[in-house]
């Protein structure tokens, strides 16, 4: 991707997260997810680690290689022409140096934003120390590259569950605070978290507020109202698709073929649907 391209895909990017009210950014997998994402109207593209790993036969957490991360974000960023943020997980490195280097890397493949979270495999969060380093360091490559990428610091407290609700709140509080005086423009805090317990983040986070949309609080007018700037759908699309794969396939092995035959698109229609530029 041409550097100017990719700086105005950014600055978009970036822009989006200071306007008022709440924009939906869907997560995808592949590049075909993302194509279908931009061309049915979505301005913003993120991905999902869950769901590249997926793509790839692998389970979420790490799994997959820095090098396989960037191949799928190269296909996505050249298959549409919207910004695309990229979940890195824990930065694919230890240290703020590593992580640094690899978000150059998925730079240089047409990325336009990271979701870096603290969440460790264990369970447990990592200390903030560490994440504050990472995000320094990631938020160098701003003024080195020129480009106004934008910075999701994402904290695990309640995805993990690490502690009693009002610990979790104060957690996430701190946590997200801190990140953005680090440099983060977003807090990610993903969770099945109710409303009342939103509003007060987004009351108490001194960043816009990105929140998952999951099954305990997904109303989206009153997500905006509570304060909501930014909605991700996660791995739930990912995992819909395949979950259909999962039936068909089990269904199949049994010898029906129903399901198969029933889908709508159709093999001209569906070379007719990625045929088209956007």
């Amino acid at each position: 991707m041409k550097i100017q391209a990719q700086r105005e895909r950014a600055g978009i990017f970036s822009q989006m997260h200071k306007k008022k009210g709440m924009f939906v950014i869907p997560n995808a997998w592949d590049a075909a997810s993302a194509y279908i994402f931009e061309r049915e109207g979505f301005e913003a593209v993120a991905t999902t680690s869950a769901g590249i790993a997926y793509s790839l036969g692998y389970c979420d957490g790490q799994e997959i290689t820095i090098d396989d991360l960037e191949y799928a974000v190269g296909k996505m960023a050249d298959r549409i022409s919207v910004p695309l943020s990229v979940d890195v997980e824990r930065g694919y490195g230890e240290t703020g140096r590593q992580v640094k280097e690899n978000i150059r890397r998925l730079l240089r493949a047409g990325a336009s934003g990271f979701n870096l979270e603290d969440g460790q495999g264990d369970g447990a969060l990592s200390p903030v120390e560490l994440q504050i380093e990472k995000i320094r360091a990631i938020a160098e490559l701003k003024e080195e590259t020129g480009i106004d990428f934008v910075i999701n610091a994402r904290t695990c407290a309640y995805w993990l569950d690490v502690a009693g609700e009002e610990e979790k709140f104060e957690i996430a509080c701190q946590r997200g605070n801190a990140f953005a005086q680090a440099g983060a423009d977003c807090v990610f805090v993903p969770g099945a978290i109710g409303e009342e317990t939103v509003k007060k983040l987004a009351e108490n986070i001194e960043a816009p507020l990105n929140i998952i949309l999951n099954g305990k609080f997904n109303d989206l007018k009153k997500l905006e109202k509570a304060g909501v700037r930014r909605l991700s759908t996660g791995s739930g699309p990912a995992r819909y698709i395949y979950g259909n794969t999962v039936e068909i396939a089990r269904e199949l092995r049994c010898g029906k073929t129903e399901q198969i035959l029933s889908g709508w698109l159709s093999y001209n229609e569906a070379n007719e649907y990625f045929k088209d530029q956007i």
